[in-house]
């Protein structure tokens, strides 16, 4: 029969006082209690870490487009025929393959798998189990007594450890965390609501239409061509540029009809604006009759306005790298900050699985891995006229990657239709892009091939939310730069 009140010295069946029993029951729901919180800890340090290692890398968004994604992981990336494949802006002539009717001709290239360092293994530096060592017999021998005594237990409410916390919106980040490259709206890139009434009049923007004349562009159907990526791109352009005038800005753009304008003619014409502007804001690098050199030498691609090596329309622009000439005219540029440069096209696919928006921008590394790729695979680079320079290091790519966030972010935010599931922003290389020092972007606005999206560009309302969008991109640019 058990006794009521037991003596404190009264010993239990094991051969232990009844006080040490209670001690070890305590010791041992304390261990407990312990694994069990450092295993919590864990988790939710691994968790953060992750999240913040994610962020840093810049792959937080590939996981969340892998996720959201309603297609296969492995889905093909389709053709842009648009304004050509990866780097092939250097080819001038055309061949039987050229879907463009007449413009530069592109090599077929074999589509490569998209996020290939996705497949490697992912380790977490900011996790510190590989400090955390399970065997440590200060936490599996049960022989190592842990005395509650030590331990002042009667302040701590597990009410107070909410696991919410941690996904507490205020809760205190770092101050440059990076942001996702190219999401939907909200992912930092967005102009906030409430800010739509903005001045951009100290700001200058070159709007290039692109393709145009015996350039049309993508076409759809494509046997039967009843739609024109050049009378898209015109129509967008014209009302980016109304809208951007109404805020205050500058704008110029490389045509303004249906009309052959050659690659190397506009680019040509980006850089004298630019020297316009440097001139009249005391910002040459170089004296006046240096600019009036370089003016010559860009008129001339303006007055040849074709872009093969042979014609000379190329001008100081041929060849690999980056010559004197136009070396000159970057370190000039890159020193107009206010002044950016938009090229807006249409995309299209093959497959016609692909639809929505895509921006596309340039950086020293994407530029050099398509020249050393083009020395080995296209005989324009074989020519004795066409010079191979030293690989150039010098553009401003990280730039060039934030107005490309901003323009998606904008964009797909005012229009969730044109959230797109190819790539939503991509460095890769375009002449329109390479060839001068200012910020830039090319604006794949749309795939011309997809039924909804051709739709939509055929919409007033679309192509005004397209003007908004890009003109508060630009306005989101300039106050990420803080300029």
């Amino acid at each position: 029969m058990k006794k009521e009140n037991a003596s404190p010295k009264e010993m239990n069946p094991a051969g232990g006082s009844a006080s040490n029993v209670e001690k070890k029951e305590n010791s041992r729901l304390l261990r407990r209690l312990m694994l069990v919180g450092a295993a919590a800890a864990l988790v939710f340090i691994s968790i953060g870490g992750t999240i913040f290692y994610l962020s840093k890398t810049g792959k937080l968004q590939k996981v969340k487009s892998h996720l959201s994604s309603s297609s296969s992981s492995s889905r093909e990336l389709g053709e842009r025929s648009s304004s050509g494949k990866k780097g092939e802006f250097y080819i001038s002539s055309k061949d039987e393959d050229s879907k463009s009717g007449g413009k530069i001709a592109v090599k077929k290239q074999p589509v490569s798998e998209k996020n290939t360092d996705d497949d490697e293994p992912f380790i977490n530096p900011y996790a510190l189990g590989e400090d955390f060592d399970v065997d440590d017999p200060d936490f599996t021998d049960p022989e190592d007594e842990i005395d509650p005594d030590d331990y002042d237990l009667k302040d701590f409410d597990p009410d107070d450890f909410d696991p919410e916390d941690f996904n507490d919106p205020d809760t205190e980040m770092p101050e440059k965390m990076p942001k996702d490259k190219g999401g939907k709206k909200g992912t930092g890139y967005s102009l906030p609501d409430g800010q739509g009434n903005y001045d951009l009049t100290e700001y200058t923007i070159i709007l290039d239409p692109g393709h145009g004349g015996r350039d049309t562009g993508c076409v759809f159907p494509f046997n039967a061509p009843e739609y024109n990526e050049c009378d898209f791109t015109l129509r967008i352009a014209k009302r980016i540029k109304s809208q951007l005038e109404a805020r205050g800005a500058t704008v110029h753009m490389t045509r303004t009809d249906n009309s052959w304008v050659s690659l190397y003619n506009r680019l040509a014409q980006t850089h004298l604006i630019c020297l316009d502007i440097a001139e009249k804001e005391g910002k040459l690098p170089f004296s006046k009759a240096r600019a009036n050199e370089l003016r010559t030498l860009l008129q001339t691609s303006i007055d040849i306005n074709e872009d093969t090596v042979a014609s000379g329309g190329m001008g100081i622009m041929v060849g690999s790298g980056v010559g004197d000439d136009l070396n000159d005219l970057f370190e000039m540029e890159y020193k107009l900050d206010k002044v950016l440069f938009l090229s807006v096209h249409l995309n299209s696919s093959e497959s016609r699985t692909l639809h929505g928006n895509s921006i596309f921008y340039v950086t020293d590394e994407s530029v050099i891995e398509s020249e050393r790729r083009q020395r080995r695979e296209n005989s324009e680079f074989q020519r004795s006229d066409f010079p191979i320079r030293d690989e150039y290091y010098g553009r401003h790519g990280e730039d060039n990657e934030l107005l490309a966030c901003c323009l998606y972010d904008n964009i797909v935010g005012n229009i969730p239709e044109f959230e797109t599931n190819a790539t939503p922003v991509n460095a890769d290389n375009y002449a329109v892009l390479r060839e001068h020092g200012l910020t830039g972007c090319l604006i794949e606005t749309a795939f011309l091939s997809d039924d909804n999206d051709r739709a939509m560009l055929q919409r007033d309302d679309t192509i005004d939310s397209i003007a908004v969008s890009v003109s508060d991109s630009v306005k989101m640019y300039f106050i990420q730069k803080g300029i």
